[in-house]
C-alpha cells in the first residue's frame, strides 16, 4: 500500500518534471524566435489616363519593382527571391447597379492582350493569370490591353502572396526570424483615384477617396469606351 503510493507521488513528480522542462523548452524557442506579419503594395502603372476612350484603343500596364521591397509603413525591408505573388487580373463591366463591384460580370472577352514581358492570360470570363518575369533583380511585366466593346468596365489588378520572404535589416538577438506576409494589395498608378465616381453611379460599391484613407482598396482601373 505504501510502495503504491510512493510509485504514485514518483510518477506525479516525474510527469510534472517532465511538463516543467517542455515548457522552458518552448519559452526559450519563443524567446530566440522573431515573428513578423508585415503588409505589401505592389506597384502597377496604366496608362493613358481618359475620361473616355474609343473601342481600338490601347491601354498600356507596366509593372516594375525590386526583389527588395520596403513594407506598407516603410518600417523594413523584405527580400522576395524567386517568389511567386500570385498576380492576376479581373475585367468586368460594370452594368449592374444592385451588385457591388464583385458581382459584376465577367468581361475579359472584351479585350485583346499584347504581351511584351510576361503575359495576361485569360483562364474565364472575367479572370487572368498575371505571369510576372524576375530578372534577377526586378519583376516586370509589359503589356497592351486592346479594347473591343463598348461599355464601362473596370480591370482590378490583384495578388496573393502568403509565403514567408526574408527579412532585411531586421533586429539582432534573435537566433530565428520568421518574416511572415499578411494580406497585401497592388496599388494602381500610386493610389490615384481617377474615375472612381464610376463604381456608386454603375454599382452597390462606393470607395472612398479621401487621402487620408487607406490606400489598400486602390487596386482598380474603372473607365467607359465608346463607339468612334
Amino acid at each position: 500500500m505504501v510502495n503504491s503510493k510512493i510509485i504514485k507521488k514518483a510518477e506525479l513528480v516525474t510527469k510534472l518534471l517532465f511538463t516543467l522542462t517542455l515548457a522552458s523548452f518552448s519559452c526559450a524557442d519563443d524567446d530566440d524566435t522573431l515573428y513578423l506579419s508585415k503588409e505589401f503594395q505592389l506597384p502597377v502603372d496604366v496608362m493613358p489616363k481618359k475620361d473616355i476612350y474609343k473601342v481600338g484603343d490601347t491601354i498600356i500596364v507596366n509593372i516594375n519593382f525590386p526583389k527588395i521591397l520596403s513594407d506598407k509603413e516603410n518600417t523594413l525591408k523584405y527580400l522576395f527571391e524567386e517568389y511567386d505573388f500570385g498576380t492576376s487580373v479581373r475585367i468586368v463591366e460594370l452594368i449592374d447597379k444592385s451588385q457591388p463591384l464583385s458581382g459584376q460580370p465577367g468581361a475579359i472577352e472584351s479585350f485583346q492582350f499584347i504581351n511584351q514581358v510576361g503575359g495576361i492570360y485569360p483562364f474565364g470570363s472575367g479572370g487572368g493569370e498575371l505571369d510576372l518575369i524576375f530578372n534577377g533583380e526586378n519583376y516586370i511585366f509589359s503589356g497592351q490591353i486592346i479594347i473591343g466593346k463598348q461599355g464601362v468596365y473596370n480591370i482590378s489588378f490583384l495578388c496573393d502572396f502568403s509565403e514567408n520572404a526574408i527579412a532585411v535589416g531586421a533586429p539582432h538577438g534573435y537566433t530565428n526570424i520568421v518574416a511572415g506576409v499578411s494580406p497585401s494589395f497592388t496599388l494602381v498608378n500610386s493610389g490615384d483615384t481617377f474615375n472612381y465616381h464610376l463604381f456608386p453611379k454603375y454599382t452597390a460599391s462606393r470607395f472612398d477617396t479621401s487621402d487620408s484613407i487607406s490606400t489598400q482598396t486602390r487596386s482598380f482601373f474603372p473607365f467607359v469606351v465608346e463607339e468612334y
